[in-house]
């Protein structure tokens, strides 16, 4: 990713939920900022428990079992979406493997 902020638009199944400005990658991982629009509310219910669930890990040295399986389910589902950034400029358009939404941060891996 070059060092220039760029911006692209997050699309959900089909659906565009909202504006992501990339501020870094990793290795396969992307990372930045999230700022949702109204669509996103039918799917804020799934990352927001997902959210939950893997902030509720810390500070404890083991996770409840039931937790865990709820935190397998919330990420299997995260997984089935089918996920598309729309960049701005220059435009491209670019399938998501995998994205993780916690508040206002975003990660996804291409």
């Amino acid at each position: 990713m070059s060092s220039e902020t760029r911006k692209a638009e997050l699309y959900l199944n089909g659906v565009h939920v909202g504006i992501v400005v990339a501020s870094g990658a990793t290795d396969s991982w992307g990372y930045g900022e999230f700022t949702p629009v109204d669509a996103f509310m039918q799917f804020a219910p799934l990352f927001g428990a997902w959210s939950l669930l893997v902030h509720e890990e810390d500070g404890q040295s083991r996770a409840p079992r039931e937790a865990l399986d709820e935190l397998r389910d919330a990420e299997m589902a995260m997984d089935s979406l089918h996920v598309e950034l729309r960049w701005l400029d220059p435009t491209e358009h670019v399938e998501v493997r995998q994205v993780s939404i916690d508040g206002p941060l975003i990660e996804w891996r291409q």
